[in-house]
């Protein structure tokens, strides 16, 4: 996993709650990821390859209750260190279709948790 490849992946999943809003009310899915990757980009993904906890992180992609798990997973004598997430929280009822659609993205860039 390399810095632009999570930009990429990130700017797609915004795309996609762009694309696909919550329920009247509920706005975009990814407010709170668009406001990290528009004003704290750096500092946002660096937090991300340099976690060595190997434990699932919690992420509210709209500052409530829509999460991001995610995980860097590290091979020993791999080139790249592997980027793995899944969508759940509270509020997936009110984003189902950006929740669909987010999971089919996360299954085909390979970082699905399962």
């Amino acid at each position: 996993m390399e810095a632009y490849q999570l930009k990429y992946f990130f700017k797609d999943l915004i795309e996609l709650s762009i694309k696909y809003p919550g329920d009247p009310g509920f706005g975009i899915g990814c407010s709170e990821l668009l406001e990290a990757m528009m004003l704290r980009q750096e500092t946002f993904i660096n937090r991300i390859m340099g976690d060595n906890s190997g434990d699932f992180n919690e992420y509210r992609l709209n500052g409530a209750g829509l999460k991001m798990h995610w995980k860097v997973e590290r091979t020993t004598g791999a080139e790249f260190d592997t980027f793995k997430c899944y969508i759940s929280g509270d509020q997936v009822r009110q984003y189902a279709d950006f929740v669909v659609q987010a999971k089919e993205l996360i299954r085909k860039r390979g970082h699905n948790h399962r």
